[in-house]
């Protein structure tokens, strides 16, 4: 990433898919790798997104100073369930090393290893409840493929067969079927 595309980030501030941390007021690591932890899970259980160590909230940049990027993704891996990868990447801002966290919504609700589960609500991260998981897994679990147009099909993909077979069915089931002819 570029400064330029970095200053862009830092205009815009905190949204759904960008969360600044500070890595100087932290009072150590193992609290760093909370913050992380927390913030990453949300963003995954929502739409992605990325953590920037380094920069305060207001956007002001202060950077990130004796860090182990390795040591830190590994930490995050371990304290989520199902473990969470995540990218990272370091950006050079003047003086100052900004460290950006970055993770994929790929369907899968993550949580921490204590079992607490987070999403992303506008700029802040919020519980996730248990009455929730119920109205997400069914949706996405009992998906209703016939109701998706399939751009990339072709009359070459249609059972010629199965619909001559359905129209028969419909036929015996006069109730069943309007102009099935």
């Amino acid at each position: 990433m570029t400064a330029t595309e970095f200053e862009i980030i830092i205009a815009q501030g905190e949204s759904s898919t960008v969360e600044f941390k500070s890595w100087k007021k932290a009072s150590g690591m193992k609290e760093r790798i909370s913050l992380a932890v927390d913030e990453l899970i949300a963003f995954a259980n929502t739409k992605g997104g990325t953590l920037y160590f380094g920069v305060e909230d207001n956007g002001t940049v202060t950077g990130c100073d004796k860090y182990d990027i390795q040591k830190l993704l590994e930490s995050i891996y371990d304290k989520t369930r199902p473990p969470l990868f995540a990218e990272a990447e370091e950006i050079q801002y003047g003086q100052e090393t900004v460290i950006a966290l970055s993770v994929k919504a790929d369907g899968v609700m993550y949580s921490t290893t204590d079992g607490r589960m987070l999403k992303r609500l506008g700029s802040s991260s919020k519980a996730s409840y248990p009455a929730e998981l119920g109205a997400r897994y069914s949706s996405e679990q009992n998906q209703d493929f016939s109701a998706k147009i399939l751009a990339d099909s072709t009359l070459n993909d249609v059972n010629l067969l199965e619909i001559y077979n359905l129209k028969e069915k419909l036929k015996s089931s006069p109730n069943l079927c309007v102009n099935c002819s």
